[in-house]
């Protein structure tokens, strides 16, 4: 893969705010590479707008940004911390069958679009499992709107 993270320091943060009103702004305009004289020289196909625009979101937001192609494959410890687990719970995963995998020698390999669905099931059964809390919890009045904080019944 040989992708490394990049980050933005703080300097760049500020330029990147600014770059993303400018892009919020004008979105559906078409954007264009410009040379040093400020003349137009390529027009930037929508889906690289749309790539670009993405990674400074998140650069802007203080994360760091990897691009990877969707087919690509992952060690075990490139796709637990993608994840956000501990390596020994994705091998736990991977046993299981619940993400998909082949091994090459005695290393195993995983495609990022099957971390990447795993995640969004996992993400997705949180969410609803939240949802259905936070019902119970209303249901038994243990969580209540109109108490402000430092108020009792």
């Amino acid at each position: 893969m040989g992708t490394t993270p990049v980050s933005a320091t703080p300097k760049d943060v500020s330029k990147l705010r600014g770059l993303l009103q400018f892009i919020e702004a004008h979105e559906k305009a078409p954007a264009y590479l410009v040379d040093t004289s400020g003349q137009r020289k390529l027009e930037l196909p929508e889906p690289l707008f749309q790539v670009l625009a993405t990674a400074a979101r998140a650069l802007a937001a203080g994360r760091s940004v990897v691009i990877f192609h969707y087919d690509d494959e992952v060690t075990t410890q490139q796709a637990a911390d993608l994840i956000q687990i501990s390596r020994p719970y994705l091998i736990k995963l991977l046993e299981e069958g619940r993400i998909a995998y082949r091994k090459v020698g005695t290393h195993r390999r995983i495609r990022i679009a099957d971390v990447l669905k795993y995640k969004e099931v996992r993400d997705e059964r949180r969410r609803a499992d939240l949802k259905e809390l936070i019902r119970v919890s209303e249901s038994m009045g243990l969580y209540d709107d109109e108490t402000s904080p430092g108020e009792s019944d």
